[in-house]
């Protein structure tokens, strides 16, 4: 590649790992160049000669950074001439933040078509002089680099480069199949099972899956967790870390078992004890302890879980036999040893990911792909990550020879199962793209074992600018293809997926995490800091800092740490711990994370933080006050703001944040009104309909740019107001054009609204037709009957309704939706004939939810193809007879799991629903190909309005009725569980 290239290849960079802030400085210093900014001569010709010698540079800096194995000097230079580019552009930006103190908006410079920054006073505030020697500075230090480049022959090294990851095409969609992908643990998988739901032994037992890192214990443990967890009476899938937090590990526990959306860390580790021992007392449990490390952790976890013979059950992973056999109790007949993939085994699983089946491999491939799985050693993740390398260079002969001498030269002498591992994993990161590489390694700003959303990681890339689009719109969907990159290649694993295949959260295996914390330290990329004072990366020049405290008693604020040119924070431990930030002058990302016993501390004192002027992205996850300024103008760079805990107030100048992207304040607050200014928006949750003004709620319909809104109510001023809400509501939403997902869900208040949201809307609902997510929750919004436009909205892919009545024909409106995947219906009144579900109605449902007090569905041959999930909920009714229950259930050919929810209707008694029950399991134990359990909760009663009409009150004899007519058909019912759970 010519020179000229490589400066042009600079030009685009975005921000990285290995280049820097190159990319993001030369688009800068040419904005600046733009022919209508009218800078002093003087200013512009030192400026032209900056950028003529940093693309330079950056040519140089881009080619030394595809060497393949970069020699000591050459490493030395890079660093230097990346720290150079972060520097160079804290200038450039300090100089543009002197000219837009004044009011001037701007926004962030990271897209190929660089948006315009007025800047025709650009550096009016600063003396001339000043100005063109501090350009004059720089351009000296870029011609010392350059210097030094030639100083060090570093010519040499960058031509060694083989080059052989040159074309970078896109991974196909893998990761729905890889995260539940077991191949050749049939017989362990199947005693596990048994373990789990048939033994006998009324007491607590405990099984150890063991064996080497990446042989897949995880893997199978959060299957069977997955698939057998609602089983139990509660359950809870927790990771622990090599840094033990015993506190944490039970917070986690506590929380799950709880359901509990937020953890529960605010008491010592005895009062977690004592409160999961009280809990759990009377219960069956299923607990999956993922990655123990320490036999003294388990040692104090384990006094939390009682045994009260309920057939409870734990599972732990571990890597060691001490660990292994502690957490049995010596009993080596429960250690679950797992070795790694025989042959064939292992084959399947490469060709699987990359070819889809192995009689697809070409002829040409098999021989070298047989040595390359040979290589892996048997390990899935290690086979995983090379077959995700393959399956985007299938036609890449080169690559795969290459890749195969690599791995006999490295693995040449008897190599152990961990060397093995390493060194796949190795290759694997060096075939990344540099963009990938830069996302990738930002993943260490996390703790060990933490669940990471995707949502989160997507925005903290694009506020870093390590995304670049030539469009701004492209920016989101080019990072979110970054991200299932990274999942498709085995680099993070899938933690929770919605029956979409769409990845909601991932996590990461400590050895890949070891791996990129290594190169993360080589780069000097991201500095880590634990509760030990234990520093991995630079502390002289700290670029991006994480402080992992935890709830660590003792641990105290970092010293001899530079912090004033960090530009990404991530602190989770005591607020005590903080760093004042009046120390983070050039920060882009701030992440908080306080939970627990704060030792005196009741509030978070963020009133200075408008202090951070170049601040794009801040979340807050904490269970204290947080205190926000009264005015947030000068965050005039702010993208996203998130705030999970309660705050003192909003500051009344949100609404005139220029760039504000994402608002999401979960301490459902009145915002001030005019929230429509902000046109930038594009998220706004919990915005709460009792307590925002009607104006507010009217105002919603100037943010036309919104995708994702979300609406709650927490109180109602009075039943008058919530109802003009509803009114203004619908004629605002009407307007968003650019909606794709409307979430209606309960705050603190839980009283119904019994308004049709649209029945004020006399035209059809066009806003819906580019909506992808429709969940109005009960107990908020009640529909008479199912909208008639609904099935206008050809792309909504989720669906939650709350009717009062459904008809025979309202079920025909929704079920030709070609893109609907999860439908809830809760149905308030029994309806008065059965509800049919005809041949090929709902193509593409997974998953069906259907709540009423009277079960009536009727399926046919044909119907729901591909459903694998039924929730039913219903109540079991005195005397009641349940002759056909179910019947043509056998007709979803696709259902793996079943659900019921019974509760009671008045005048029922306990062996009423013991009856319903019994009839609802033997129903479909009936069929075979069914699941043998089949899991039934009872509850108080499934909410409807009134006593069923007398044509419902035999519903199985109206059943009957209809199989007699048309063969095929069947009856149905559908539980009540949150939503969320389905996706």
């Amino acid at each position: 590649m010519s020179s000229s290239l490589f400066a042009a290849s600079a030009m685009e960079a975005p921000m990285s790992s290995s280049l820097g802030a190159m990319g993001p400085l030369l688009r800068k210093l040419h904005a600046l160049l733009a022919p209508d900014y009218r800078l002093p001569k003087p200013l512009k010709h030192g400026i032209e000669l900056l950028k003529e010698d940093l693309e330079e540079l950056s040519a140089d800096l881009l080619e030394q950074s595809m060497a393949d194995t970069p020699n000591h000097k050459a490493v030395y230079w890079m660093d230097e001439v990346r720290e150079l580019s972060y520097e160079a552009e804290d200038c450039i930006d300090d100089m543009m933040l002197r000219h837009t103190g004044d009011g001037a908006k701007t926004r962030p410079v990271r897209s190929h078509r660089v948006s315009r920054v007025k800047v025709s006073r650009l550096f009016k505030s600063i003396k001339p002089r000043t100005r063109v020697s501090k350009i004059a500075e720089l351009r000296t230090l870029v011609l010392e680099a350059s210097e030094r480049r030639e100083r060090y022959h570093l010519d040499d090294c960058a031509s060694s480069s083989s080059r052989v990851f040159t074309g970078h095409n896109r991974v196909p969609g893998l990761y729905g199949q890889l995260t539940g992908f077991l191949v050749g643990v049939d017989d362990l998988k199947i005693k596990l099972t048994k373990w789990l739901t048939e033994d006998a032994d009324q007491q607590l037992k405990v099984m150890c899956i063991d064996g080497p890192a990446g042989v897949g214990k995880t893997t199978l443990a959060k299957q069977l967790y997955r698939e057998l967890g609602e089983q139990f009476d509660c359950w809870a899938f927790v990771r622990a870390s090599r840094m033990s937090d015993t506190k944490r590990l039970l917070g986690d526990i506590l929380s799950q078992v709880q359901r509990c959306r937020l953890p529960s860390y605010s008491c010592e580790v005895q009062n977690l004890i004592d409160n999961l021992m009280k809990y759990l007392q009377d219960k069956r449990y299923f607990i999956v302890i993922d990655d123990l490390w320490e036999t003294t952790t388990w040692d104090i976890v384990k006094s939390a879980f009682p045994d009260g013979k309920n057939y409870s059950r734990i599972i732990t992973t571990a890597e060691t036999d001490s660990v292994a056999l502690e957490c049995c109790g010596y009993q080596s007949d429960n250690i679950l040893k797992m070795k790694p993939l025989g042959s064939h085994a292992s084959a399947e699983l490469f060709f699987s990911i990359v070819f889809g089946s192995e009689h697809r491999c070409p002829d040409q491939l098999k021989e070298v792909s047989d040595r390359i799985i040979r290589k892996c050693g048997g390990l899935p993740l290690a086979t995983i990550c090379i077959a995700g390398l393959l399956a985007s260079q299938m036609d890449n002969s080169e690559l795969w020879h290459h890749l195969q001498k690599c791995l006999c030269s490295k693995l040449s002498t008897s190599p152990t199962l961990e060397e093995m591992l390493k060194e796949v994993l190795n290759l694997s990161y060096s075939s990344l793209p540099y963009y990938l590489k830069t996302c990738l390694l930002y993943l260490t700003m996390y703790p060990e074992g933490y669940t990471m959303w995707k949502v989160d990681l997507l925005k903290q890339w694009i506020s870093e600018g390590f995304i670049t689009a030539k469009e701004e719109k492209e920016v989101e969907e080019m990072a979110d293809s970054y991200f299932y990159e990274l999942v498709n290649r085995g680099m993070i694993q899938p933690e929770q997926i919605n029956h979409n295949d769409e990845v909601y959260s991932c996590t990461m295996h400590h050895t890949v995490r070891d791996l990129i914390m290594y190169k993360s330290k080589e780069e000097d990329f991201i500095t880590s800091i634990d509760y030990s004072k234990a520093i991995t990366g630079n502390s002289n020049m700290v670029r991006r800092l994480s402080l992992h405290f935890s709830s660590a008693k003792y641990a105290t604020k970092p010293s001899g740490v530079i912090l004033s040119q960090s530009r990404s924070l991530f602190f989770f431990g005591l607020l005590r711990c903080l760093p004042s930030d009046v120390e983070f002058k050039l920060l882009r990302v701030l992440t908080l994370e306080f939970w627990g016993n704060q030792y005196g501390h009741t509030s978070l004192n963020l009133t200075r933080i408008c202090s951070l002027v170049h601040l794009r992205y801040l979340k807050i996850s904490c269970d204290m006050i947080v205190e926000l300024p009264a005015q947030m103008q000068g965050l005039r760079y702010m993208e996203t703001l998130e705030i999970n805990a309660r705050i003192s107030s909003v500051p009344l100048d949100i609404i005139d944040l220029p760039g504000l992207l994402h608002l999401s304040l979960r301490d459902e607050r009145n915002l001030p009104d005019g929230i429509g200014r902000i046109r930038s928006l594009r998220t706004l949750q919990y915005f709460d309909l009792g307590n925002n003004s009607e104006d507010n709620v009217l105002s919603l319909c100037g943010l036309m740019n919104l995708q994702y809104l979300h609406l709650t109510y927490s109180t109602v001023q009075s039943d008058e107001h919530l109802k003009r809400n509803m009114v203004a509501l619908a004629s605002s939403v009407i307007k968003l054009v650019n909606l794709k997902s409307v979430i209606l869900a309960p705050g603190a208040l839980s009283t119904a609204i019994y308004h049709d949201v649209l029945s004020s809307v006399s035209s059809p609902p066009v806003f819906l037709q580019g909506l992808q997510r429709l969940d109005l929750l009960p107990p908020i919004c009640m529909f008479s009957r199912v909208p008639k436009d609904i099935g206008a909205v050809r792309k909504l892919c989720y669906l939650s309704l709350v009717v009062r009545e459904l008809r025979r024909n309202d079920i025909d409106s929704i079920t030709g939706l070609p893109a609907l995947t999860v439908l809830s219906l809760y149905v308030r009144q029994p309806p008065a004939e059965s509800i049919i579900f005809n041949n090929g109605v709902f193509p593409a449902l997974k998953y069906f939810k259907y709540m009423c007090g009277v079960l009536c569905l009727v399926f046919q041959e044909g119907a729901l193809p591909n459903v694998h999930r039924l929730k039913l909920g219903f109540n079991a009714r005195k005397g009641q007879q349940y002759d056909v229950l179910l019947a043509g259930i056998q007709h979803l050919i696709n259902l793996k799991k079943i659900d019921g929810i019974i509760g009671a209707a008045k005048g029922a008694e306990e062996p009423d629903r013991g009856a319903a029950e019994s009839a609802f399991k033997d129903t479909i134990h009936k069929h075979s190909r069914f699941p043998s359990y089949v899991n039934v909760k009872r509850v108080d009663w499934v909410e409807e309005e009134n006593e069923p009409r007398t044509e419902v009150n035999s519903s199985s004899s109206k059943c009957h009725e209809i199989l007699q007519e048309q063969r095929g058909v069947n009856e149905t019912e559908e539980d009540t569980k949150q939503f969320a759970d389905s996706g």
